[in-house]
């Protein structure tokens, strides 16, 4: 079993991009064709890692960082040079989840399917309609569907430049993992990306509260947690945080919800399935939405 090292070497530009990250179990090569391909995708990322069903283990993880952009027009251009790899054109198992704050939760009793326009304008105002699509999955651990809206222009060129493929909204695998791992009473999990995180409260199974904040800073960071404490009448001294996804020990995030908070924690992988020993150098808490995609069928 051998790992392959983060990419280092110049790049040509007519190949496919290096990714900054890449560790893959070698006793699958030549095998991935029989894998799942899972993969969660932002403007600012994309993360992807194989899947193999039969034993439920995870056996790769690679990851692309893009140029930092206000929208997905850089963001295409990156991702247009990875889809020809062998890694996509080959896959037929192939699930993407779209990471972006355009999404919402929908009762069961209250969905319907001709108004997911409405339902996302409701809390994100979309001047112009034209230039999204709109999609929804139903979700099997909480009696309500998540309602998102894709780029047009990349779901275009994930339909033009890829074989069949599965599109998800990256909400879908953190709710299923919270559902099956019911939260305490007084638990909050918290899932960090670059430029927003996720608060999820869904105390012994039932989802009470579930958002995306965007942040520029720390302190924008805890305001909003704060704020959201507050109107779940959570107390500081008794409220535990799981944090999840891209936040270290010694970030400046971390250092200021310890001032703030006395319980914070960090999550674990899915303790159901096995990852390769390649794996071991990534944190138990990172890629949340992505370890979880195996839930999503």
């Amino acid at each position: 079993m051998n790992q392959s090292q983060p990419g280092t070497g110049k790049q040509n530009m007519a190949l496919t991009p290096i990714p900054q990250l890449r560790f893959f179990d070698e006793r699958y090569v030549g095998k991935t064709t029989q894998l799942k391909h899972f993969v969660v995708l932002s403007k600012l990322q994309l993360k992807s890692a194989f899947f193999d069903d039969q034993s439920q283990t995870y056996i790769s993880y690679e990851q692309y960082d893009f140029k930092k952009s206000v929208d997905w027009v850089e963001a295409l251009r990156s991702v247009e040079k990875i889809l020809p790899s062998e890694a996509f054109q080959l896959q037929k198992g192939l699930q993407i989840c779209l990471s972006n704050s355009l999404y919402t939760l929908v009762p069961n009793v209250l969905f319907d399917e001709k108004e997911l326009e409405s339902y996302l304008n409701f809390n994100h105002p979309i001047e112009d309609q034209s230039q999204f699509i709109f999609h929804h999955t139903p979700l099997e651990s909480f009696d309500a569907v998540v309602v998102f809206a894709i780029p047009r222009g990349l779901e275009f060129l994930l339909k033009a430049k890829l074989p069949p493929h599965q599109l998800l909204h990256f909400s879908y695998p953190i709710l299923e993992a919270v559902g099956l791992n019911k939260m305490k009473e007084n638990e909050l999990l918290i899932n960090v990306q670059q430029e927003q995180f996720e608060i999820i409260y869904a105390p012994n199974g039932k989802l009470n509260f579930f958002n995306s904040f965007q942040y520029q800073s720390k302190e924008d960071f805890i305001y909003f947690l704060l704020y959201v404490m507050e109107h779940l009448k959570l107390e500081r001294d008794n409220c535990k945080l799981i944090l999840v996804g891209e936040i270290e020990k010694d970030s400046a995030i971390y250092k200021l919800l310890y001032t703030y908070i006395d319980k914070v924690s960090f999550g674990q992988k899915p303790s159901n399935i096995h990852f390769s020993a390649v794996l071991g150098e990534l944190n138990d808490y990172s890629n949340f939405s992505l370890f979880h995609q195996h839930l999503c069928g």
